[in-house]
């Protein structure tokens, strides 16, 4: 039932959304109208990467990805294309996540990471995000005052 409803505000939200554009359109001119939308909705639809007591989730509509503590072997900060990448290593003869973020990105720069988030379009400074989640990584007591990840 919470699934359902789900849906049913995301569809509702979608739609009010929808109809705010229509109205912006008209009252600014309709030249402008594209460059506001396209602004509004990335500051709104901005990817969220949530620490959880299993691992690192990121958020972005549609979807959502896991990528569970026990596999991350190493995390860095690299670029890759014109992209600043949270990055990192899995831990060996582990099969990888089914959906990693930017690892054909990360494969296509020769970067040795196996995955990651693009820490660019992420809130905060890509170097304090390193900062956080090492200390994470390094301390499995202090991930058990995390929430647990909600899908």
């Amino acid at each position: 039932m919470e699934i359902i409803m789900t849906r049913r505000n995301s569809l509702f939200s979608s739609v009010g959304v929808a109809l705010f554009w229509v109205g912006a359109a008209r009252y600014l001119d309709l030249n402008r109208a594209p460059a506001v939308a396209l602004l509004v909705t990335g500051v709104l639809l901005r990817p969220a990467l949530e620490l959880t007591r299993e691992g690192l989730l990121q958020r972005q509509y549609p979807f959502s990805s896991l990528t569970r503590w026990d596999v991350i072997q190493s995390v860095g900060i690299t670029r890759a294309g014109n992209r600043v990448l949270l990055a990192y290593k899995l831990v060996p003869d582990i099969p990888p996540p089914r959906r990693q973020p930017a690892a054909a990105l990360l494969r296509a720069a020769g970067a040795p990471y196996d995955g990651g988030y693009f820490a660019d379009s992420l809130a905060g400074s890509p170097e304090a995000l390193l900062s956080i989640v090492e200390s994470y990584l390094r301390d499995p007591t202090r991930r058990q005052a995390l929430p647990a990840a909600r899908r």
